[in-house]
């Protein structure tokens, strides 16, 4: 899910928090820096009282610049990123934790400032290999920054919870940076944890829990919480009124819950339990969609044998060997066949008339109406377009038909061999894998 890049919620908060804690006393005090010189005094306090985010943001730095040993340098900094936070100027704000970076390498905050705009215009590049390297970049970043993150400690002047709210954050940032990473590079396996970290420490994160999801749902075998996690992503947007998100979440969760399940049953109730949960409830999980073999026990189990069509009884036949159940369905099946035959009565099938000569004629064993419609239990499950080898050179003689209609032939089936049907007179039919011949011996 692509998007126009803009700065993400948790780093304004995370660069509102460093301007609003590093702002020195206006007068000499012990618990923060002193400035001594008047002049350089002054220039702070002006810039400091700047009302405008983007001119208050543009004289911290001039601040910077004027006095570079100032022993309120960083701060000018901290300012001065908070400042072009609230101006919504993102390029602005990655340069100057860039800067903060420079001088202080193991700063934790700027570190996840500068991760979480990397990773976001990763997010929006639409060159792939230009997503990839920025994906990179904001991986190794936040490798740095975790590693780092267990020595962090608080400000003066941060309350307890704002410390908390910010690691909170932090570890957020960096987990997320390392699943997109692997995400990017389609380790779905290495992904998930960094993702599930992340959403622990925030669990309100669209773009983690989205990506967490598609993660899940693109493993193999699908990891059905993908499910449950895109449901939530799709809550997060409806509260945060992000129709654009809303849209394309739906349109990747639901058809691939269709496509597992088998239905959409089930899902508007997902969704639902997702929007006042933070994760998964225990034992959650969806029921995949039926296999053919499980297809094949029900359509026997739910319906008399003798009353199937021709390409269903071979459909049960040809799975008669996936399991013990498979293998009493078969059974049944070819039970019925045998009391269909009773007294060497030859079972009527229609063919479908391929092509015509004045020889013979082309055909293929068929289990449609004249009208077109598919019939038979076990037809839905199957392909729509099944390949039918042709029966060659019949005698026109025994069989009259007008134009290239479906006549009716009678024949005889017998077992031939496992998953194998075959009549014992001419002329002789044969189905195997799903596929039916007529032919002369």
């Amino acid at each position: 899910m692509r998007r126009a890049f803009s700065i993400p919620a948790f780093v304004t908060a995370l660069a509102m928090a460093a301007g609003a804690a590093t702002a020195p006393p206006s007068a000499p005090s012990p618990a923060g820096p002193v400035i001594q010189d008047p002049a350089e005094y002054k220039a702070y306090m002006l810039a400091l009282n700047t009302g405008d985010p983007a001119a208050k943001a543009g004289a911290m730095e001039a601040f910077v610049a004027r006095f570079p040993g100032s022993i309120v340098k960083i701060d000018a900094l901290e300012q001065a990123m908070a400042a072009y936070q609230q101006a919504n100027n993102a390029a602005k704000l990655e340069a100057v934790a860039r800067r903060l970076l420079a001088i202080q390498p193991d700063a934790e905050r700027p570190r996840a400032v500068e991760v979480a705009l990397v990773r976001a215009r990763a997010t929006a590049a639409s060159d792939p290999q230009a997503s990839l390297a920025l994906a990179d970049q904001a991986a190794a970043d936040a490798l740095h920054g975790l590693a780092g993150l267990p020595a962090w400690l608080k400000a003066d002047g941060v309350s307890d919870a704002d410390a908390v709210r910010a690691r909170d954050q932090m570890t957020a940032i960096f987990n997320g940076a390392l699943g997109y990473r692997s995400l990017t590079h389609k380790d779905y396996v290495a992904a998930k944890p960094f993702y599930i970290a992340a959403l622990k420490a925030e669990p309100d994160d669209l773009p983690n829990a989205y990506q967490l999801a598609i993660a899940d749902l693109q493993s193999r075998p699908v990891d059905p919480a993908g499910f449950w996690w895109a449901a939530r992503a799709y809550d997060l947007a409806r509260a945060g009124k992000n129709g654009a998100a809303q849209t394309g979440i739906a349109a990747f969760a639901r058809p691939s819950y269709h496509n597992y399940h088998g239905g959409d049953d089930g899902w508007d109730q997902i969704v639902a339990g997702a929007a006042t949960l933070a994760a998964p409830p225990v034992g959650f999980t969806v029921a995949p969609a039926p296999t053919p073999a499980e297809i094949a026990v029900k359509a026997v189990a739910d319906n008399d044998p003798k009353t199937m069509s021709f390409s269903d009884w071979e459909f049960v036949l040809a799975l008669r060997d996936a399991s013990p159940a498979n293998r009493g369905a078969a059974d049944r099946v070819w039970a019925a066949i045998e009391a269909l035959q009773a007294n060497n009565v030859k079972l009527k099938l229609e063919v479908k008339v391929i092509a015509a000569t004045t020889n013979g004629f082309d055909a293929a064993l068929t289990d449609e109406k004249p009208e077109g419609r598919p019939r038979g239990p076990a037809r839905d499950a199957r392909h729509a377009e099944r390949k039918a080898a042709f029966a060659r050179n019949l005698d026109l003689g025994r069989w009259s038909f007008d134009g290239l209609h479906a006549p009716t032939v009678p024949l005889h089936l017998r077992k031939r061999r496992a998953n194998t049907l075959e009549t014992n007179r001419t002329p002789r039919a044969v189905a195997e894998s799903r596929c039916a011949r007529l032919e002369i011996p």
